[in-house]
């Protein structure tokens, strides 16, 4: 005798590590209108839940709780969970003040920063994701797929089940993937998402990426989105493709294969903040081993016509409604709304400021020494983003204190590890000579 399903609602939070945090609760405890209580340390959890003390959530404090208020656009049957509805939430206070700490709040409020200007930017999330078999990590990793090749059909085979069973989920939810494909790496694959609204799309990213995840355990895989899983293979990216639109026409180029103004200073304003945010594009200590212009990823604030040696690669030989920039410096470990965060609010500074864009990297030029130095290492990324007024002008202090927290935090579990640990590099360099 099969037990009947209780109905339940998959409470979905944007956080700053997983992308969405949450909870199953009983679908008639949370309908439309309501609203149901989460601690703030959402925003202070790492990836293995190590808890940084931030100023809206501490150890002094009790880490209260906030409220989450469903955005009901975002409702969906999940078909593949029986009885299972999801819904993504915005987190408030008790007297309804939006939670400015939230990465989905801030983007919210960028969003509104364009709609003023009557522009709609437009987003489309790209992954590169390794896929192995389920097992203790210490054994080895197991990829999925026997061959290396891009865009290998033989591979495309071997994957074509999980692929289709994905696509078809994505789809059954209202979030359409233009492409699946293997890329060059053992058990490497990318997936790309139809390009939405920033706010929408970031939604659908946030849970690709999950959904896709939780597929793969199903089937005893393991699917990770760590920016370096191999030091000689490539890094994980997780690229955007952007453009805006203005009266519901993309505006990005003049109708000539040229950008527009507004695109110029757009992407302007990338190029000029990316420095500053650099660390929600490359958010982890492993980030920035990602960061290896032998593998197509610049080391510098560079844009250039379709040319993937640049941070930008701005793509305007196509039709005037498919002209757009691919940000190429994001890696796939970032949560969607951080992305959209960084991208948004440099986009948003150089229109503001109409800021005037820089010679293009050209085929020729040295790129290690072409444009803006990019920060090497989390420390400096952190240090960037706190001293930045253009990310307080554009993110908000009360989110640059609350994330810069936890990358600290981030920088100093593994301080705590350092110093705790004689590791394999220290026994071969020192115990036989010293």
């Amino acid at each position: 005798m099969s037990i009947p399903r209780v109905p339940t609602v998959r409470l979905e939070i944007p956080d700053y590590d997983l992308g969405l945090r949450g909870k199953s609760v009983r679908a008639d405890s949370l309908g439309s209108g309501k609203r149901a209580a989460m601690s703030m340390i959402v925003y202070g959890l790492s990836v293995a839940d190590d808890v940084t003390d931030t100023p809206i959530a501490n150890a002094n404090n009790g880490y209260p709780d906030a409220f989450a208020i469903l955005d009901e656009s975002t409702r969906v049957q999940l078909p593949w969970y029986p009885a299972t509805e999801a819904v993504i939430a915005d987190m408030i206070h008790q007297d309804d003040r939006p939670v400015l700490e939230s990465p989905r709040t801030v983007l919210k409020n960028l969003g509104k920063g364009f709609k003023d200007r009557g522009l709609t930017p437009i987003l489309g999330y790209e992954y590169e994701v390794y896929v192995s078999h389920a097992g203790e990590i210490t054994d080895g990793i197991v990829p999925l797929g026997r061959t290396i090749s891009a865009y290998s059909l033989l591979r495309l085979a071997e994957t074509s089940d999980l692929a289709e069973e994905f696509m078809a989920r994505m789809e059954a939810i209202n979030i359409p993937l233009g492409a699946f494909h293997s890329e060059l790496g053992p058990g490497f694959l990318e997936f790309t998402l139809s390009p939405a609204p920033a706010l929408e799309a970031a939604d659908r990213a946030a849970r690709a990426k999950q959904y896709f995840r939780e597929l793969c355990a199903e089937r005893g895989l393991r699917a990770t989105f760590m920016a370096k899983l191999h030091m000689d293979q490539s890094g994980s990216g997780g690229h955007v493709h952007q453009s805006i639109l203005h009266e519901g026409s993309n505006v990005f180029s003049n109708g000539n294969g040229e950008l527009s103004e507004l695109a110029s200073q757009y992407l302007a304003g990338l190029v000029a903040s990316m420095g500053d945010m650099t660390v929600l594009f490359n958010p982890f200590l492993n980030s920035y081993k990602r960061l290896d212009a032998a593998f197509f990823v610049a080391n510098r604030a560079t844009w250039g016509y379709d040319n993937r040696n640049a941070a930008c690669r701005t793509i305007l030989n196509v039709p005037a409604e498919a002209a757009r920039v691919e940000h190429r410096r994001p890696g796939a470990d970032a949560s969607p709304y951080l992305v959209a965060i960084g991208i948004l609010a440099g986009g948003l500074y150089g229109i503001s400021e109409k800021l005037k864009l820089g010679p293009a990297l050209m085929p020729d030029d040295d790129i290690a020494t072409s444009g803006q130095y990019l920060a090497a290492t989390l420390e400096e990324a952190v240090d960037a983003f706190e001293a930045s007024a253009i990310a307080r002008d554009y993110v908000g202090a009360d989110f640059v204190a609350s994330y810069a927290a936890t990358r600290r935090g981030e920088l100093a579990a593994f301080s705590k590890w350092w110093r705790g640990n004689i590791t394999d590099w220290e026994l071969k360099r020192y115990m036989e000579h010293i």
